[in-house]
């Protein structure tokens, strides 16, 4: 360290994961911090997945799971109870007593808190906004120095990468020569250019995962009427929420909230591993670990207990889990049972779902598994003829078919999205970060220390978020993200103080 007073940290990113290290770095230091967000939105907080203002988008679990204080799961239950938002968004709220709030009133939640942090803090921490992009960073002597696209030049003693999700990006045959056609929405999200669709036009979503369903909440919402379908590979759907914790039938009572434990999500990731998962072994592989996860869910159903209960006990543990796990095996993981993974993992907010469920039966809406091989602009219109492969039972069937829009909505590509980010580019040319042995993101120790081209942790570089996919299997959502930023808090601050 070089012995300054007030320590300096850089965030690069102001999403989610920016936010929370922001808050947990002020909420838990001993010793006054220089702290700045390096974001270009206007507002931080939003980052990808919260900067949409489509009231009907919406966080895929209930409130307690999103909070940026994880010691506190309740704290973003309070805010909308604070805010009315249970009055004026009564669409949030299920029959189970779980409600889904719009993500535009999360970001505004992250902004309200972070600011709240940033004014008058006890110890003394101030968190400064720079609206410019990173473009490039040096290791000096007494730490970093960073560049910004605006040509600002920012000192640290610790640089911490909070990326956030990659964008979307077009699939092969589009990405080349199809990507500035009127017809071809590159970014699902993009919810300006959706509700520019006609809506009696033929619509191919590609990717079928939460942002499709984004997409088709967007465009069933401003009453599109014309067919849709949305296809992958496999043709797969997310699938449904699971149950959701008895007391949120009770939590808008006098008192309920005040008597609830703020621990619960911190608790829960803290659990040991379930026993049943210990059955793969000390080196477990992922057919075991398969095989061990369907063995339960058979023995809790015939007790009359979901799928959801121990799916969720893999879920939470997989941190632990993760780095048992040898290369090859989370290769394998990645290249065969990710996507099934991914839409147990990933659930359909239940608004959406049945939105969604109602097109299907009416005939609108359709899945379909297959891939796109061949672009050609349609003879009979402005829209494109695509030659499709279709799985049909258990052969494939190759088809012509002439969409008026096509919108991406296929998976995020962590690796690629690293590859484009003009910071992460140059850090990586310096030999200061890699990718990870599953080549899915950075390479990073268990507190986040960025791994150098030598596998060395730098104490003073860290990477958090869903760069680290392929470190630790899963982590993405706020409740995840959340959890390792706690974590690791307390590592960065000793670096910070010299201990």
């Amino acid at each position: 360290m070089n012995g300054a007073v007030r320590p300096r940290v850089l965030i690069v990113g102001g999403g989610y994961t920016g936010v929370c290290l922001a808050v947990q770095l002020v909420r838990q230091s001993t010793q006054p911090l220089d702290i700045t967000l390096i974001e270009p939105r206007a507002q931080l907080g939003q980052g990808m997945a919260y900067s949409t203002t489509d009231p009907d988008h919406r966080l895929n679990a209930p409130t307690y799971v999103h909070t940026v204080i994880p010691q506190d799961a309740w704290h973003f239950t309070r805010w909308c109870q604070a805010k009315g938002l249970n009055r004026h968004d009564p669409q949030a709220l299920h029959a189970d007593g779980a409600r889904y709030m719009r993500r535009s009133d999360f970001a505004r939640y992250l902004a309200e808190t972070l600011q709240s942090h940033a004014q008058g803090a006890v110890n003394g921490c101030r968190i400064t906004h720079c609206q410019d992009q990173a473009l490039d960073a040096q290791r000096t002597s007494s730490g970093w120095r960073l560049t910004t696209r605006g040509g600002q030049v920012l000192q640290a003693d610790m640089l911490l990468l909070a990326t956030g999700n990659p964008p979307l990006r077009l699939p092969a045959p589009f990405a080349v020569n199809w990507r500035d056609h009127p017809a071809v929405i590159e970014n699902g999200l993009d919810t300006q250019r959706l509700k520019r669709i006609p809506r009696d036009a033929r619509v191919l979503v590609l990717g079928g995962g939460l942002t499709a369903r984004d997409a088709l909440a967007t465009l069933l919402g401003q009453g599109h009427a014309g067919p849709l379908v949305v296809m992958s590979r496999r043709g797969l759907m997310p699938k449904p929420q699971g149950p959701v914790l008895p007391v949120l039938e009770k939590i808008d009572l006098p008192g309920v909230l005040d008597q609830l434990p703020g621990g619960v999500l911190m608790d829960r990731l803290a659990n040991p591993v379930p026993d049943f998962l210990k059955q793969a072994g000390p080196a477990p592989t992922v057919r075991a670990l398969l095989r061990a996860l369907r063995q339960r869910i058979g023995q809790v159903s015939a007790e009359g207990v979901g799928w959801t209960v121990p799916f969720d006990e893999l879920r939470d543990g997989l941190w632990q889990l993760w780095p048992q796990l040898s290369s090859v095996q989370k290769q394998r993981f990645f290249q065969r049972l990710r996507v099934w993974y991914d839409v147990h993992r990933f659930r359909s907010v239940p608004q959406t779902d049945t939105t969604v469920q109602k097109a299907l039966v009416a005939g609108q809406l359709q899945f379909w598994a297959g891939q796109v091989q061949a672009v050609t602009q349609s003879s009979s219109g402005p829209g494109l003829q695509l030659g499709l492969s279709l799985k049909l039972g258990g052969g494939r069937q190759f088809s012509a078919e002439v969409f008026d829009a096509v919108v991406n909505c296929t998976g995020l590509d962590t690796a690629a999205g690293l590859a484009e980010n003009p910071l992460l580019q140059a850090l990586s040319a310096q030999g200061h970060l890699r990718l990870d042995d599953a080549r899915m993101g950075l390479a990073v120790d268990t507190q986040c220390c960025a791994l150098n081209a030598a596998g060395l942790a730098q104490v003073d570089l860290r990477v958090l978020g869903p760069a680290t996919l392929g470190t630790f299997g899963d982590p993405i959502g706020a409740m995840f993200i959340g959890g390792h930023v706690v974590r690791t808090v307390p590592d960065m601050l000793q670096v910070l103080q010299g201990s």
